[in-house]
């Protein structure tokens, strides 16, 4: 088989030399065939020159054998005739669709997956059958491509959405899990708390106690008090009552002192006047005269006796009196003693009720505090799981993010790879062709910018306000670029009004013009600018954006989120100026115009 392979190679590497081969292994029994019939043609005739035949017999077999050699010398050259058309022939019949076939195939390649073309079927035979098969195959292809396509957009926008809620729902996660961490710092300094609040309750109950039982204990005391003034108060009035009668019974004598007072004065007119008489009586009345004296005498006596006596009955009365207003004052102050001390009592023992009810609340107090602590800690303990799987949600969704942003590359290769396919009908050849209109158009606009002396390549951006938000900014072509350019803009929508913007961006995503519609002044509010104010601005905040102004491909697809929110596709087609990459023509268009695939 290697020798049949190597002679193959060296021999018949071409479908033309593998027909004249076979043409002429067909001939080789015919050539074979004249030089045997040459050789035994002169065996003949040397053979019937020595048997003696007669001349004329001689002649008659010459003639015989030169018409054979006529008729097999028209047949050879029929046979090689027929076999010179036979190779012409089937080359004709099977090199000339070959060779179609042939060129339908490397167009493919060489366009870049151009598989709109289809085999021509100039026979009817397996090279036919196999054209209609390929045609066959390749319609399937290009539906399957078609299809793909739309599933692919379909992915790529629903890429760009999970890219955008898992972008959001990592900021959130993040959120959480910040919150979750703040929960879990509250719980824990709530647990603490709620522990020394336990600690603190038991304290004051186990104080609250021990003053309940000194409270009772001074009750007890107080109680005791107040029977012992009650005693004393009795006792005062006693006293007061003692004190009255020695102040009616000074009353009593001085009221006989003054009687005896009386008698002695009476006595002593009496001794005076018996003096008299005695005198009168002379010697008589000498010894009545002494008794006399001696009655007045003891008058005197009683009387100064009286007055002494008098005297002391006063200061006794006087201090009966004040011991009677001081008992008095004794016996009020134990009855305010004896009263303040009953409040006070009484007090007490609301105090201690109270004490009672403060101690019972504090034992609720305290048993609530102690399941609040044990379903506090259960709740901590449920709070810290939380934060760890927020910290895991966290992660995951970071690695969400990373895989939605390895789905969303995919997805760009995808429709890139698919891209390349030209199928010659579908709402993505017909974007694709428009943009290279238009690309062309803009090419030819640059290159007459560029041939009245402006530097198209002029990449130092002058910042024009300052901060304001969206940046603008200006190089020395904007003015002239932005006068010539944004009318050519504004006329490729409204050729193709389902385009949202086809403007061009140089290499860096600067857009110096851009369409009328939305190149209002600047409002401040960069809600409303952000919307209505694009043109002068660079447009490189994100991959996509990035990519689309310096790949070098023929054209590029992606989807990808606008920063004005929506989900785009963005075609892209390369500008050359002068053979030097300038930039891009981007068009975006929302993604259900590619999924028109019945669109011319």
């Amino acid at each position: 088989m290697s020798l049949y392979t190597s002679i193959e190679r060296a021999l018949f590497n071409s479908l033309t030399k593998k027909i004249v081969g076979n043409v002429l292994f067909i001939l080789l029994p015919h050539v074979v065939l004249v030089g045997l019939g040459v050789h035994y043609a002169s065996e003949i005739r040397t053979a019937l020159e020595m048997s003696g035949v007669t001349s004329e017999q001689q002649a008659m077999i010459g003639a015989s054998l030169d018409t054979f050699w006529t008729y097999a010398m028209a047949t050879v050259i029929f046979a090689i005739l027929a076999g010179i058309g036979t190779i012409f022939f089937m080359r004709h019949l099977f090199l000339r669709p070959i060779r179609e076939i042939t060129r339908v195939l490397r167009a493919i390649k060489d366009k870049d997956g151009d598989i709109s073309a289809t085999l021509p079927e100039y026979t009817y035979d397996e090279i036919s059958d196999m054209a209609r098969a390929y045609n066959a195959f390749s319609d399937s292809l290009k539906k399957m491509i078609a299809e793909t396509r739309r599933r692919s957009v379909n992915v790529a926008v629903s890429a760009q959405r999970v890219q955008k809620v898992v972008l959001s729902a990592h900021k959130s996660a993040m959120t959480q899990e910040e919150q979750a961490q703040l929960v879990f710092q509250s719980s824990s300094e709530a647990t603490q708390a709620i522990d020394e609040i336990a600690g603190t309750t038991l304290k004051i109950n186990e104080q609250n106690n021990a003053n309940m039982e000194e409270v009772r204990s001074s009750n007890s005391e107080l109680q005791r008090v107040l029977d012992q003034v009650v005693s004393i108060r009795e006792l005062a009035s006693s006293f007061q009552d003692t004190v009255g009668q020695l102040s009616q019974n000074s009353e009593n004598i001085t009221h006989i002192l003054s009687m005896v007072q009386d008698f002695s004065e009476q006595t002593n007119l009496l001794a005076l006047n018996a003096s008299i008489e005695a005198a009168r009586a002379g010697d008589a009345g000498r010894g009545f005269s002494v008794v006399a004296d001696e009655v007045r005498n003891l008058s005197q006596k009683v009387s100064q006796a009286t007055s002494e006596i008098d005297t002391n009955i006063g200061q006794m009365s006087k201090l009966v009196h004040n011991t009677r207003d001081s008992a008095q004052n004794i016996l009020n102050y134990v009855e305010d003693t004896e009263t303040f001390i009953g409040d006070t009592s009484t007090q007490f023992q609301r105090l201690v009720q109270d004490f009672e009810e403060v101690n019972s609340q504090l034992a609720g107090i305290s048993a609530a505090i102690d399941e609040l602590s044990y379903t506090n800690k259960e709740s901590h303990s449920h709070v810290a799981q939380i934060t760890e799987i927020s910290g895991g949600i966290k992660d995951e969704m970071e690695e969400s993010r990373s895989y939605s942003e390895q789905l969303e590359l995919s997805t760009e290769e995808t429709q890139e790879l698919l891209s390349r396919f030209i199928i010659g009908f579908g709402g993505f050849e017909n974007m694709i062709l428009t943009g290279r209109g238009w690309a062309e158009k803009t090419t030819q606009a640059l290159e007459e910018l560029q041939g009245r002396g402006l530097n198209l390549f002029d990449h130092n951006y002058r910042r024009l306000n300052e901060g304001q938000s969206p940046e603008k900014y200006e190089t020395s072509y904007s003015q002239a670029y932005e006068s010539t350019m944004r009318p050519l803009f504004d006329s490729f929508i409204q050729e193709r009004p389902e385009f949202t913007y086809a403007i061009a961006v140089d290499r860096n995503g600067y857009a110096a013009a851009h369409h009328s519609k939305v190149s209002k002044p600047m409002t401040g509010d960069f809600s409303v600018d952000n919307l209505q104010s694009r043109n002068k601005r660079i447009f490189a905040g994100n991959r996509a954006e990035k990519r689309r102004a310096t790949h070098t491909s023929p054209f590029l697809l992606q989807t990808f989120i606008r920063d004005t929110g929506e989900v785009l596709n963005d075609l892209s087609i390369p500008i050359y100026l002068n053979g030097q990459h300038w930039g891009a023509l981007i068009m975006g268009f929302d993604p259900k115009h590619l999924l028109d695939e019945g669109q011319d």
